[in-house]
């Protein structure tokens, strides 16, 4: 829900009274770090997006009906949203461009607030066609319905923790309005609150291990922090404001939340600490319900003869640039630390690294001497710093060279913190977090079979993974796609059909996903763009 001054008097009507005060805000495409949110701005409650520092709001809905409480699917595409356009309140799904709004729920019922699973297969949300508020769960095209709580209370605000086995929720089913969380199927139905103020609107961190909700323990509506056990709780909000809806960015460093600390319902994004509290949407209406989209890894492919660069942003628009020269080896990190990954070239004749950071055409902004030109660059955020920087495999050795800084001035790298032997002769090398722990490690890829392994720490050692993904010749990228879960997986690119597959687990078996890009030659990367 949006607004609750009324929170406690938890009845059938709560869902309709809490809509009707709530004055929906924006959404715009493509998806990447998005934040979708409803505003009452143009007269009309309707749905908006815009980037997390305000710019970019674009106006998704138009229809004289209350549209509001959007969220994006993990993959960025979709946003679900509830909607009165029908005379009910029902659940649509709308491409993230505003086009296309397709109705999945038919009932005379109060159906809202919806989230998705996190591999995008289902939609949880709140309604009331049993008699009571609960929560339901159906198939992303509206097929399935099933009703996961069975309880004569407000069970509401559902939302799915990153690799789908919970969902969060708020309930007065103990009197007081609290957090509970429960397996994604019903079953272990668990408090985790327990304050005599009301605590609701959860919502998990990225990685899990946390949750964020609303409580009026303090007096006031404010955002807190706690474990995902409900251990911990800790307040990072003191304003005497309503502070509500908070929504957590894809790499958990910030939360957005709604206010009226300005006189209006505004949308602020703060750090995660609750540092850094600022405005972004600053409209004289009320701005609400924030989610943030997820960030989804996606391709690119690089003409090796003529330094053509097309990256491919997640809706499938295609920007174009030039930046190097033929030969060059490419690739893709983020190498200020902003969370876009922009190319760099490992140039063969001279054995310099050039980085660039930003996705278009210019001269390097890095550039420093870079190992042996035989040697073979690897991107990688190898210590968790949220920074990528440059290793090394030496095929002559089979050896990798772990380095956690980059070089400058045309000056040489310094010395490797790791080095270590993985692999045997004429294997392809690749980077990748293929654990979740937020720390990139390295593999290998044999082109001639399809065989992939990796380790999942930067030592000498046996695969710590090893399957068959592909055919011979397939060239081989990691990214975290399809299930975002802040775990890498397989794509390939294949030159002979010229296509992507992508395998959205570490495991052996056919693409889950794929789609016809490119051009035979050209060599493949990945990475997040932050494209339009």
């Amino acid at each position: 829900m949006t607004h609750r001054p009324n929170r406690r008097a938890l009845t059938l009507t709560f869902i309709a009274i809490a809509l009707a005060v709530a004055l929906p805000a924006s959404a715009a495409g493509p998806s990447d770090g998005l934040i979708v949110f409803e505003t009452g701005r143009d007269g009309n409650s309707e749905i908006y997006s815009m980037r997390p520092d305000g710019s970019d709001q674009t106006r998704l809905t138009n229809d004289p009906a209350f549209d509001w409480q959007a969220t994006l699917s993990p993959d960025g595409s979709k946003i679900a949203f509830g909607s009165t356009r029908d005379g009910n309140f029902e659940i649509y799904v709308m491409n993230v461009d505003g086009s296309d709004p397709t109705r999945l729920t038919n009932h005379a019922a109060q159906d809202g607030q919806a989230t998705w699973s996190p591999d995008g297969s289902k939609i949880a949300f709140a309604s009331n066609r049993s008699g009571n508020l609960e929560i339901w769960v159906m198939n992303a095209d509206g097929t399935g319905l099933a009703n996961l709580t069975n309880h004569v209370a407000a069970d509401i605000e559902p939302d799915w923790s990153p690799d789908g086995s919970k969902i969060a929720f708020a309930t007065n089913r103990d009197g007081n309005l609290e957090v509970y969380a429960m397996d994604a199927d019903g079953s272990g139905q668990t408090r985790l609150t327990n304050s005599a103020g009301g605590d609701s609107d959860p919502s998990w961190s990225s990685d899990g291990s946390e949750l964020s909700f609303t409580s009026t323990r303090d007096g006031n509506d404010e955002i807190y922090v706690m474990a995902a056990d409900g251990s911990g709780q800790s307040r990072i909000t003191t304003e005497p404001t309503n502070d509500n809806r908070s929504s957590w960015s894809p790499y958990g460093d910030r939360i957005a939340f709604t206010t009226v600390r300005d006189g209006n319902i505004e949308v602020y994004v703060m750090s995660s600490d609750g540092s850094g509290q600022t405005n972004v949407s600053d409209h004289p209406n009320g701005d609400a319900t924030p989610d943030w989209g997820r960030v989804t890894d996606t391709v690119g492919l690089v003409d090796p003869a003529t330094g053509e660069w097309r990256l491919r942003d997640t809706a499938g628009t295609v920007t174009a640039f030039f930046y190097g020269d033929p030969g060059d080896t490419p690739f893709m990190g983020d190498w200020d630390c902003d969370g876009i990954d922009t190319p760099g070239l490992f140039r063969i004749s001279d054995a310099f690294a050039y980085l660039r950071n930003s996705n278009s055409q210019g001269i390097a902004d890095i550039r420093f001497f870079f190992g042996n030109p035989s040697d073979i660059p690897l991107a990688g955020d190898f210590d968790g710093d949220g920074c990528d920087s440059l290793s090394i495999y030496r095929p002559s050795e089979q050896r990798f060279y772990i380095i956690n800084a980059l070089g400058a001035n045309e000056g040489g790298l310094g010395p490797a913190e790791f080095s270590f032997l993985f692999g045997d002769p004429g294997d392809k090398p690749f980077v990748g977090d293929f654990d979740g722990d937020g720390i990139d490690t390295v593999g290998l890829h044999r082109e001639s079979t399809g065989f992939v392994y990796f380790r999942n720490s930067l030592t000498t050692g046996i695969a710590d993974n090893e399957f068959f993904f592909g055919d011979p010749g397939d060239r081989f990228v990691t990214g975290d796609w399809g299930v975002v879960d802040g775990v890498d997986t397989p794509g390939l690119f294949r030159p002979s059909n010229f296509t992507f597959f992508f395998r959205h687990t570490n495991t052996q078996g056919n693409a889950d996903s794929q789609f016809v890009f490119g051009s035979p030659p050209w060599l493949p990367v990945s990475g997040v763009f932050g494209i339009d």
